[in-house]
Parts: structure tokens; sequence; C-alpha cells
């Protein structure tokens, strides 16, 4: 089954090869403007079309309605294979180099007969691009940096939220084809134990004092596509989708120093390192060895089974994997002065969700029902506002009637004891010019109003920041929703200042949200560490369209931890009623 994005990128290259080609301006823009739709839609296309509902989508006419249908049903289109044979598809990747759209594309295939990448970087270099009237010496300079920066693209990280589940199904892949005892532990381990937002390949740690058989194993997973390197404590494989993974077997004995070894990062094991030499202590992988410069006899080896034990043998705290990133966390740790760290149990609500009322895959008491069931003590019904044209949203009336179900499903659950409260709220859309979707009348009846951007995205800075913050002031508005608006891997932060943006939200009493999707991410760890230092409350919510969403919380806690959050800074780690309390604006 074809993804939403898988349709996007068809509509895409349609619109590119009909821009190449020459052919008028509506033409292409149709499909380009589709892809942008089709990629921002939180419904799944293909129940769209089964439905029989593409031409409801804004902007979806006929032809381009049949151009998904065939696409969906084989992965191609009548209309893509017709254009392939009249432009060389390889132009396409031209048009990703910056500043290099598909017009000037069109005149270095026509006139210089340029058709690949290859080609392009040997023309830049022998200046004859420079040749072509209206580019010049200095367009023939950009190109070649273009060039570079869309080769260095190609090596990009891999989001952590496709990451972890590869790497959870490869554990568990390892653990039962193996006899129990083969394994004394296995862990993930590199920059995706640290939870960091992306990742550029994975690292898997295993204990075993049968390391052949684990090696064996561990190469013929299904999810291994080649063998890139095979020995007997360590090999490198590559997985299906091109994500490569390495495994490294070590004697249980090593365990606690390996584990912290390869779980990094680099600077952060460097500072370690010269911590232990202080103390007279070589440290490496396999253990400590006295340097006769401290009390320990020259020689001398100490190993150990657990990181916890490593640590406090060098006089630290145990640090959390989020926090080893140099920035801090070892001179704090030696004064024993590291924060408690948030955790997914302190969460008892969450205050970002939906329904079917709006683009949800769940009715209300479903997702109420789901959140009961995780031991919240509330959760905030917040469907999109009217505005987001692709979702359907609610309006004034819908939320009159959502309040009146939202009533009923309260006093229902009160009578049987339950301690859990529904709240209602709305996704409210930030228009273009900054003014809000609903009026204030609607907004004043609402338990939580939280406010995202999600159209316009391509605004400059100045345009972005003033829409956001004039947004911000109106009194109704208690939480900025997924502030950047990345999609990770697929879509870029829009240009917004988020310092001009976290200030005014401290100055109003703003809550920033970090939205735990894993496509999201959003604030990440940089930015909700700013929020906090300003003087801003933070609220992690897992944005859930459906029951199992809720299960993201560990990626927005994640995030939280990475950026050394403390379930003081989280407001929905508090009862419901002290959390509104706390949304009284300044």
């Amino acid at each position: 089954m074809f993804t939403n994005h898988d349709v996007a990128e068809h509509l895409r290259l349609i619109a590119t090869l009909k821009e190449i080609k020459g052919e008028g301006r509506f033409h292409y823009l149709a499909f380009y403007n589709a892809a942008d739709l089709i990629d921002n839609l939180p419904e799944d296309i293909n129940d769209i079309a089964e439905a029989g509902r593409l031409t409801d989508l804004p902007g979806v006419g006929q032809g381009v309605a049949e151009v998904i249908q065939q696409f969906l049903t084989s992965g191609d289109s009548e209309l893509a294979r017709k254009l392939r044979s009249q432009v060389p598809v390889s132009l396409v990747e031209l048009t990703e180099i910056p500043g290099l759209g598909a017009k000037k594309v069109a005149r270095l295939w026509k006139e210089l007969g340029i058709t690949t990448l290859a080609q392009l970087k040997t023309a830049a270099e022998a200046h004859r691009i420079q040749t072509l009237k209206g580019f010049g010496a200095k367009t023939e300079a950009n190109i070649l940096k273009g060039i570079a920066q869309l080769e260095a693209r190609a090596h990009a990280r891999t989001p952590l939220g496709v990451a972890r589940p590869l790497a959870l199904k490869l554990i568990q892949a390892l653990r039962q084809a193996l006899p129990p005892d083969a394994l004394t532990a296995i862990e993930a381990a590199g920059s995706l134990r640290r939870w960091k937002e992306t990742v550029g390949d994975l690292d898997i740690l295993a204990a075993s004092s049968q390391p052949d058989e684990v090696m064996e194993a561990f190469q013929h997973v299904p999810l291994v596509e080649e063998i890139l390197l095979g020995g007997e404590t360590k090999s490198r494989v590559r997985l299906h989708g091109g994500l490569e993974c390495d495994l490294r077997v070590v004697a249980p004995e090593h365990w606690g120093t390996a584990f912290q070894y390869f779980t990094g990062n680099k600077q952060h094991n460097i500072e370690l390192r010269e911590l232990a030499l202080e103390q007279g202590w070589s440290l490496s992988e396999y253990g400590l060895k006295a340097t006769g410069e401290g009390e320990a006899p020259a020689g001398e080896v100490r190993h150990f089974r657990t990181e916890e034990a490593l640590y406090a043998f060098l006089g630290l705290d145990w640090i959390p994997p989020e926090m080893r990133e140099n920035r801090g966390e070892i001179p704090l740790a030696q004064a024993h002065a590291l924060p408690t760290l948030i955790t997914a149990q302190d969460i008892l609500g969450e205050l970002h969700g939906h329904s079917d009322w709006s683009d949800g895959r769940a009715d209300i008491e479903t997702m109420a029902q789901a959140a009961i069931d995780r031991g919240y003590r509330y959760w905030l019904l917040s469907d999109h506002s009217v505005g987001l044209g692709v979702t359907g949203g609610v309006d004034g009336e819908k939320l009159k009637q959502q309040r009146r179900v939202v009533d009923a499903l309260n006093e229902r659950w009160a009578r049987a004891g339950v301690d859990f409260r529904l709240l209602l709220g709305v996704e409210l859309e930030i228009l273009a010019d900054g003014s809000l979707a609903l009026p204030d009348e609607v907004l004043a009846t609402l338990d939580v109003v939280v406010a995202s951007i999600h159209s316009s995205l391509r605004q400059d800075q100045k345009t972005i920041t003033q829409r956001c913050l004039k947004a911000l002031r109106n009194p109704h508005v208690h939480i900025l929703g997924h502030p950047t608006s990345r999609l990770l891997g697929r879509r870029p932060p829009t240009a917004l200042d988020m310092d001009q943006v976290l200030e005014a939200c401290a100055d109003l009493g703003v809550v920033v949200e970090i939205n735990a999707h894993p496509w999201r991410l959003d604030l990440n760890d940089i930015y909700a560490r700013r929020a906090v230092d300003l003087g801003c409350k933070i609220a992690i919510s897992t944005d859930a369209h459906q029951p199992s969403d809720m299960d993201y919380l560990v990626y927005g806690v994640a995030m939280a931890r990475r950026a050394w959050l403390t379930p003081e800074d989280v407001i929905n780690t508090r009862p419901v009623d002290d959390m509104l309390g706390m949304l009284v604006r300044k």
C-alpha cells in the first residue's frame, strides 16, 4: 500500500517534468499544489480514494484524481509514463540544487545537452555554464556549491521514528533466533540510545559468552539485505531500506564499560576518559586499566558489569543517556546535582488530540477511553478548526455539539467513580495573516486552545514570525502547537525566529508544546531547553489521531529529557485543576 508521501512524490515528479517540458504554469501548478496538500494530509489517501472522495480535496480535479487512482493501483500513472518518454527523468534531480529551478534546468538540457548531475558538475568545473546567456560566473559557482550540498544530503540521517522501531525489531529477531542462555544482554546504543532526533546508522551491543552464535544469527536475520563486514565480535550489515547497522558482542564482564563507550557521544566519552586519567586510570570499552599515576599499581584492571558501577567508581552519579552530549552533565554528576529528569510515568494527561470530527480515526469516546486505559487523569479533545481545508475542521456550532458530548461523558464517568476528565479544546489554525480561524466568543467557551501553523509554511522569517506573534497575543490562546511545523526527513522547519517567539510565549504566559509524534519532535531538545530557560512552561502531547498514537509519548518525553526538563517544567504532570490554573494568561 502506498503512503500519502508516496503519492505526493509522484505528483511532484509529474509537476517538475511538466515544468521542464515547458508547459503552461497552471498545468504544472495543479500538481505541485496537490502534492503539498496530500503530503500534509492527516487522513490516509487510500481511505479517501476508496471512499471516492479524491475530488472533494481542495484543488484536486478529475485529471489529478485519475493520476492518484492509477498510482495507488499500480505504482505509476499513464501521464508520468508519457512525460518520462519526453523528458529525461534524471533532470528532476538537478532541480533539487538550490537556486536551479526547472526553467534553468530546461535550458541546460536544451542548450548544453546536460541531463545528469555528473554532466552538470563537469560542465560547471569546465566553466561551460557561464557561456549561457543569463547565467554567468556567479551562477556557475553557486551551482557547484549546490551540487556539494546535494551530495552531502545523500548521506542524510534517518529519523528516530524510523530507526527505533527497526532496532527493536532487530533485537527481538535476535532474541528469538538464539537459545535463551546465548545473550546476557542486548540493547541499542549510539545516538539511538541517546534518543537523538535522527541517527546515522544503528548500533546494537550484545553481551554473550557465545559470540560466534550471535554473529551467525545476526547475519541471517530477515531484515538484513547485505553483509558488509563479518567478524568474530563485530558485524556490519545493510538492512532492507538502506540503513546500516553494527552489532558488537562483548564478554558479560565488559558490558558496563562497553555500553557506556558505544552510547557516546564522542565528546562525552573524551571528557570521561580525561577524568579517569586524572584518577590514574585508562578507560576503554573493555574496562579501566591503572596507569600507575594513582593509588592502584600500574596494569591493574577493573571490569564493570553495569554503567552505574563504572560511573560510581569514577565518583559520578549515573548520567542518563539523553544527557550525554557534553553540555555540562559531567561536572553536575561529580557534584551529585543532576536534575531529576521527567519520565513518561509523570505525565497525567495530554493536551493535544483528535477525533473523527476532524481528521482523527476514532470517535470521541474511543479516544477518551484509550486515555483512561493508559492511566491518564485527563485528555484534551482538540480537533482541527475550520481554516485548514483538508481536515473538515470544527466551527462554533460543531464545538457546541462536542461540548454536549464531552459533558455527557464526564457525567457518566463521574457517576461510575472514574477519576478522569475529558476537556474540550481546539487546534486552532493560525491563518496566513496571523488572524485566527475562530472568533473570540467561541474560543472563550473552550477549556484549552492550542494554536498551530499548518499552511503558508514558506513565508519569509519576518512575515511568519509576525504572523505567529500576532496569534500569541490573543488572550484565548493557551498553547503553541508544534512551533516549527517541521516533518523530519520530509519537510524542513519554517523560518520562524524561535528566540523571538519563545520570548513572547514567556512574556505572555503561552505554554509551548513538545509534539511527541516521531515525525515532528517539535520542539526539539535545543529549543525546549531555551524555552524553559526563558521562563516558558512545556506541554508534552502526542497529537494522537487514533488510540495507538498515544504510544508516541515516549518520543516526546525523550526530547524533554534531552532538554534536561524536570516534571516541574511540564504542565501536564499536574492534576487537572492545577494544570488548568497554570494556563491563565499573563
